[in-house]
């Protein structure tokens, strides 16, 4: 899978930009604040259906300007689509591929991929669960559609649930609190099991990068961890989440929020038998959220039998010779888009981007 246009439309900092990319090496480069980013954002957006920095369609639309306009045009194994996409500020965003308009997100995820790294992706390693549940939630969006609607789901019914339980919970409303613990416990356990899935197979495939790269010096190894334990089946994890839902129910009623549920699952990035989030140097913790991402754009061929393209802002400059020779031999034969300050040395695809952008240089 390939890029082969990006056309936008005040979408940030670009007025009105199109660009073609090469089927392998592209290089966005300019100085800071010149809207490189948004254009690695833009391309996502259409991978996953969300800004990789969080922000809503509204602070992605040009300021001052009514709307945006986002048009991809790619190629997979088989044949060349084009999806658009329409950002509002004050309704919803209109999707289209191949010009017929699809209205659920869950159709639109998983028909084009793609693999973002950022220095925001160290935060992985170190910063809060949320960091860890989102990677994995992202690409199982992507490889398995469908999985979208189940979180949708259940932030949904949690939603639900914690304004029952700020309002206070009276004997005419546990019924109703009752009825969302049984949804929601179904619900994670779907979610859970998922998780835990994936997270397992990320772990081989990253455990075996972390060693290539750095010569068998560490040994990178994930662990799922969740609230409600027992065997990592759908039916075991049902039951052990509604029994904690029922354990901690005065508690959750006391102070009128939900504590129980996938919303706390995280997983543990354990290297050379130590957690990372307390004992990893900057240099484990680069090397593991590389070979993570590595071993993300593996699974997806693996599930899909089509290659990601890959995203790199401003990474590769951060990493030394060796780091930096080992990522470009693994993305070889592969679509890659860099980002940088400064101008390619070799002759690769490279795009001077200004705060107006420029024809390519």
């Amino acid at each position: 899978m390939y890029i082969n246009s990006l056309t936008l439309r005040d979408f940030r900092s670009h007025a009105h930009t199109e660009l073609e990319f090469s089927q392998n090496v592209n290089l966005l480069w300019g100085e800071n604040g010149a809207g490189k980013t948004n254009l690695l954002e833009a391309v996502f957006l259409f991978a996953s259906g969300k800004s990789f920095r969080g922000q809503t369609d509204r602070e992605l639309i040009s300021f001052g300007k009514p709307e945006s306009y986002l048009k991809l045009v790619f190629t997979d194994n088989y044949s060349t689509h084009t999806l658009e996409m329409n950002l509002y500020k004050n309704r919803r965003r209109l999707l289209f591929k191949d010009g017929c308009e699809i209205k659920r997100l869950s159709e639109y995820l998983g028909l084009f991929r793609a693999v973002v790294f950022t220095p925001d992706h160290l935060k992985i390693i170190k910063a809060s669960p949320e960091n860890r549940r989102r990677l994995a939630d992202i690409a199982i969006c992507q490889t398995f559609p469908r999985y979208v609607a189940s979180l949708s789901e259940y932030n949904r019914v949690l939603l639900q649930k914690n304004n029952l339980l700020k309002t206070g919970v009276t004997g005419l409303s546990l019924p109703m609190l009752e009825v969302y613990n049984e949804r929601l416990a179904q619900l994670s356990a779907l979610i859970t099991l998922n998780r835990y899935n994936y997270v397992s197979r990320l772990g081989e495939k990253a455990a075996a990068y972390m060693s290539e790269m750095t010569n068998g010096k560490e040994d990178l190894k994930l662990v799922y961890e969740t609230q409600y334990g027992g065997d990592f089946t759908r039916e075991e994890l049902y039951k052990n989440c509604l029994a904690l839902y029922k354990r901690r129910q005065e508690s959750e009623i006391s102070k009128r929020v939900t504590l129980c549920g996938c919303h706390h699952d995280d997983f543990a990035v354990i290297i050379n038998s130590k957690d990372a989030r307390s004992f990893a140097s900057q240099g484990q913790q680069r090397s593991a959220v590389l070979a993570l991402k590595l071993a993300e754009g593996e699974l997806a061929k693996f599930y899909t039998g089509e290659e990601s393209v890959f995203l790199f802002d401003d990474v590769l400059s951060e990493l030394d010779e060796s780091r930096r020779a080992y990522v470009t031999q693994k993305l070889k034969d592969r679509q890659f888009i860099l980002t940088g300050c400064d101008a390619p040395e070799s002759d690769i695809p490279a795009f001077r981007v200004e705060n107006t952008f420029s024809a390519k240089d």
